[in-house]
């Protein structure tokens, strides 16, 4: 795509704060282990290996804790894909490069971390769990001809600051659903609270980018914030079609619902006296 001036200002100013906010990112991170925290005693083959294939009678969770892991598991499966987006106005081996990188990483370290637990503890359907995922990486997300023009780098910066505080809200109001439901797997609200302390600093990271885009060029930049703010989808929407019942159980525990998502949403707007 060709490069505007306000552009080519915007990638310079990110350029230039890059290394002392991803030197604080690293360092705040904390590199946990997905396979630490799955009870791997729980599991058992299935039939290809001579077990058991899986039934509704496996499952010993809460249904709000199953569903909630099917939406969260496709929403970290098909976020990869924003590396495309991401990585598009600078190389790969660049500081940015190596951040959305690095970033990538931990979105797939969670979606590692969430199917084991699915698979070991059979907490949902995993055939019909893999078919979803397959929809779901294979449409991806913003994946569309014209997004290449659409995202600029305050489009990319504000749709990942809104994302991920979404997520970081959905899977902090799982663990402490799951923290008091029974048949909860070993592990599990430990990895979910890992995950949200993970989004939760991401997005405290790529919020450390608005000012910058800011003093570029401030009625540019919160016009397109306010617009990305508008569009934020909710965790498990544009991943598979089929999860109208997961949402229904989830969003009535109280986790991810849309008055929840405006609300974190409005109080991230506030601090720059913007509203939805």
């Amino acid at each position: 795509m060709s490069v505007t001036p306000i552009e080519d200002e915007l990638i310079i100013a990110v350029d230039k704060a890059l290394p002392e906010i991803r030197d604080e990112y690293l360092a705040a991170g904390d590199a946990w282990k997905p396979h630490d925290l799955v009870p791997w005693d729980d599991g058992r083959n299935y039939a290809f290996l001579g077990g058991e294939d899986f039934t509704e009678a496996d499952i010993t969770v809460d249904p709000v804790v199953g569903h909630g892991l099917v939406l969260g598991l496709l929403t970290k499966d098909h976020l990869p894909s924003l590396h495309r987006l991401m990585a598009q106005h600078h190389p790969i081996e660049s500081d940015w490069g190596r951040m959305v990188g690095h970033w990538t990483a931990e979105e797939n370290r969670h979606a590692i971390a969430l199917r084991d637990h699915v698979v070991v503890s059979r907490t949902f359907d995993v055939e019909k769990l893999e078919l979803w995922r397959l929809e779901a990486v294979t449409r991806g997300y913003k994946q569309y001809e014209a997004s290449i023009i659409d995202y600029g780098i305050v489009d990319q910066i504000a749709m990942l600051v809104f994302h991920e505080a979404l997520s970081a809200d959905y899977f902090s109001r799982l663990a402490d659903y799951a923290d008091k439901a029974a048949g909860t797997p070993t592990g599990l609200v430990e990895t979910l609270r890992k995950i949200a302390f993970d989004d939760d600093l991401q997005k405290r990271t790529w919020l450390e980018f608005f000012p910058v885009l800011l003093d570029v060029n401030e009625e540019n930049a919160k016009a397109i914030i306010l617009e990305q703010a508008r569009k934020v989808t909710p965790i498990g929407a544009e991943t598979a079609a089929g999860l109208e019942e997961s949402e229904r159980i989830v969003h009535a525990a109280g986790i991810g619902t849309p008055e929840g998502d405006r609300a974190v949403i409005e109080g991230i707007l506030a601090k720059w006296d913007l509203t939805l």
